[in-house]
């Protein structure tokens, strides 16, 4: 595997396996966002750049540190230069040149792998709001798209409501020379194609696993083959390159169950994002309990592995990561992403 993938991807993936990164006595940053939404709930965050790849840490103790430097930033493991120069940011609204936002906090699910229903935050932020905090972003970075995302309200149509009062509400006040995505629970067509009409450009709805036992046990209130209904209407509703899924890598599955899911996935004209898990404190004995003590993050090989071979599924379906213009692939920062980063 090593002759296959560029040196700066296997440091990605090996950062990627560790999660974590400290910082040296030393190290001043602009004040660090923390999570409001899934397993990153509650944990600050940066972005470490470097030969074209990027990479989204949490700030805790860990073997790999940040360290300063008379040309700028470096990183370390276990005392030795691991990376130089690199470029360090701290979006403020949580990815770069990206305004990704989370409309709501209350959940009525309880997935086994999202910290947010322990942490005691409860918000619900409002339409104008949102436009508030748009045009403030607008007027002070750079901004290249809009992502929203959503929990599950009192119902699924009650969260359908939010999303595209906000998306209708932005496309009347800033037009549509900004793209925006949506990431939604969704499991009924129409839901679907309310957000298209008011002017979603993309749509993440997330499978999190193909693994039929591990979905029951960590999603319970969620519906597997709704979620599959809902994704390929999606791909014919949006089109091609416009409708994407998170699928956790760590939670016990199989490689064998990913691929052939993945390949279902691209068949529906659906890109994935491979995204290795991260257990929050606060649910590690009952995501461990629920997956019969088989969660964990996954290393550095497996999560380059996938992504080779996801790499071959994607460019046999004509399927194109770095044609999505908003959410994750535009990131990059979370996982290593077939196309862009191998």
């Amino acid at each position: 595997m090593r002759s296959e993938v560029p040196q700066s991807a296997l440091k990605k993936a090996l950062l990627l396996e560790e999660g974590w990164i400290s910082l040296s006595q030393g190290v001043e940053l602009a004040p660090l966002e923390r999570a409001t939404a899934g397993p990153d709930a509650g944990l600050r965050s940066l972005f470490v750049e470097f030969d074209g790849y990027r990479v989204r840490l949490a700030v805790e103790e860990s073997p790999f540190s940040l360290v300063r430097r008379s040309d700028g930033f470096a990183v370390e493991l276990s005392g030795t230069t691991f990376l130089e120069k690199v470029a360090v940011q701290t979006p403020p609204h949580h990815v770069p040149n990206q305004l990704f936002i989370n409309l709501s906090t209350p959940c009525a699910f309880d997935c086994k792998f999202c910290a947010t229903p322990k942490l005691g935050i409860g918000f619900v932020l409002k339409p104008q709001k949102v436009a508030r905090i748009v045009e403030e972003a607008l007027e002070r970075y750079r901004i290249d798209a809009i992502a929203l995302t959503c929990s599950v309200l009192g119902s699924e149509r009650e969260s359908v409501k939010l999303l595209s009062q906000v998306v209708k509400l932005l496309r009347r006040e800033f037009g549509h020379s900004i793209p925006i995505g949506v990431e939604p629970y969704v499991t009924k067509p129409e839901y679907v194609d309310e957000l298209y009409s008011v002017g979603a450009d993309e749509i993440k709805i997330n499978v999190e696993t193909f693994d039929r036992w591990i979905f029951q046990a960590v999603c319970p209130h969620k519906s597997y083959e709704r979620i599959l209904a809902a994704l390929e209407h999606a791909a014919t509703v949006f089109g091609k390159n416009r409708v994407c899924s998170n699928v956790l890598i760590g939670l016990g599955e199989s490689d064998y169950t990913t691929l052939s899911g993945l390949r279902k996935l691209a068949e529906m004209g659906v890109v994935a994002n491979l995204r290795p898990l991260r257990i929050p404190l606060v649910r590690e004995e009952e995501l461990r309990a629920a997956t019969g003590g088989r969660a964990h993050r996954p290393s550095a090989a497996r999560i380059l592995g996938l992504a080779l071979k996801y790499k071959e599924v994607l460019n046999r379906h004509g399927l194109r990561t770095y044609r999505f213009k908003t959410m994750c692939f535009r990131c990059t920062g979370c996982e290593i992403v077939p196309q862009q980063d191998v």
